[in-house]
């Protein structure tokens, strides 16, 4: 992958996620039982977008509190969320950027550190901050001083103001994650931000306003595909809201013809997989402001299994215009010939922990030699995480979160 693209993603005490080291491909399936924790390891990033768009008492409070963020301790001993990155751009330049928050007498939260490291292709350090306890701890060396420090806030918003950090900043905040309701994308909605379609995906209608027409053609390729014969999707006004309009063919007694409705006439499958799409194609290296990861849960709801090769081939192409992360449950998805091992990231739940790891060897071997599909792993619940790879995250140090003390 040459585009700017997350390399690794470590997580302490986030959620269900005691401890994590997660290596993140192009397009990364995460693949396990309900209840697991997949849900919480792509929350883990859209809680770092949220935080950095928005506030972190946003993100936090979004989630119901400290409380609900943080792993609950069987032992009574608080546990401070963690989150890490290491962030590859396209000219080879890495940066590594995490944090820590910890509860707060008398405040729901404070940061308890927080750092950026940024190196040259080269490896040789260019620009970095830290921060404990809201001071400043390491040296600062971008070409303005630096802005003053806040517990209750990310040190990298007032960071993004300089040129060295900013890349950072931009990378991060323009990760999309979704869930998507059918019921809010069909009703119009008031006009919002088309740039990354939210997670609920009601500003569906500003994303497909802003889409090129050759995106736009490659949508209604992708659902005819599908099976949805739609010839035309629309951005439409109505009064001060917009909705979209598509057209579809159908058969009537002197041919085809071509009829026109509105969103609120689609099924839920329907436009859950033009959400998809959409958000798909909407990424780009030429697309200002476009998504640069999507993270999205289970793509395949509500959409009929012979529709599963046509999704996954969207997708596909979707990972190479942004990174995608996606948990999936669906054999008939992860039989395609393009999903190979190392896009695989199998999940289970050990002692009310979430262990994540790369696909065991034995299992990757069969999808290697083609003697099973993952589709056919899955069904017989044999996608299992490396044990040695398991053992690693266990016994590793904690250095990304201590690199500021």
């Amino acid at each position: 992958m040459t585009m700017p693209h997350i390399e690794r993603v470590f997580l302490r005490n986030y959620k269900s996620v005691e401890k994590c080291d997660i290596a993140l491909e192009p397009l990364t399936i995460l693949a396990g039982r309900n209840g697991v924790g997949k849900s919480n390891i792509i929350d883990s990033l859209r809680f770092v977008a949220d935080s950095l768009r928005n506030t972190l008492e946003f993100a936090i409070r979004e989630r119901g509190g400290i409380d609900h963020v943080r792993r609950k301790s069987l032992g009574g001993r608080p546990t401070n969320p963690g989150v890490a990155i290491i962030l590859r751009f396209g000219d080879g330049t890495v940066a590594t950027y995490s944090f820590r928050i910890a509860a707060a007498e008398g405040r729901a939260f404070r940061v308890d550190r927080e750092s950026c490291e940024v190196r040259d292709a080269n490896g040789n350090p260019r620009h970095a901050f830290a921060t404990r306890d809201g001071s400043a701890v390491r040296s600062w060396t971008p070409s303005s001083a630096p802005p003053a420090v806040a517990e209750d806030r990310l040190f990298l918003v007032a960071a993004s103001g300089t040129p060295e950090f900013r890349p950072v900043f931009d990378h991060l905040q323009r990760m999309t994650f979704h869930n998507l309701n059918p019921e809010a994308m069909k009703l119009p909605q008031r006009p919002a931000p088309g740039a990354l379609l939210l997670h609920d995906g009601r500003n569906l209608a500003s994303v497909i306003k802003q889409l090129d027409p050759v995106s736009r053609d490659r949508v209604l390729e992708y659902l005819r595909a599908i099976g949805v014969p739609l010839t035309r999707i629309e951005h439409k006004q109505a009064g001060a809201l917009e909705t979209i309009e598509v057209a579809q063919e159908q058969q009537v007694p002197e041919g085809v013809r071509n009829s026109t409705f509105d969103a609120i006439a689609l099924s839920d499958g329907t436009i859950r997989a033009m959400g998809i799409l959409v958000s798909l194609l909407s990424a780009g290296p030429g697309v200002k402001d476009g998504p640069t990861l999507i993270g999205i849960e289970e793509p395949e709801t509500a959409l009929h299994p012979a529709a599963a090769g046509a999704l996954m081939d969207a997708l596909t192409e979707g990972a190479t215009r942004a990174q995608i992360l996606t948990t999936c449950h669906s054999p008939d998805l992860l039989d395609h010939p393009s999903v190979t091992a190392k896009m695989i990231r199998p999940v289970l739940l050990e002692n009310g922990r979430t262990r994540v790891g790369v696909l065991s060897q034995p299992k990757a071997n069969l999808l290697q030699e083609h003697l099973s599909t993952a589709g056919e792993l899955l069904r017989l619940d044999q996608l299992e995480p490396d044990p040695d790879d398991l053992r690693r995250q266990e016994e590793a140090k904690d250095t990304l979160f201590e690199h500021a003390a």
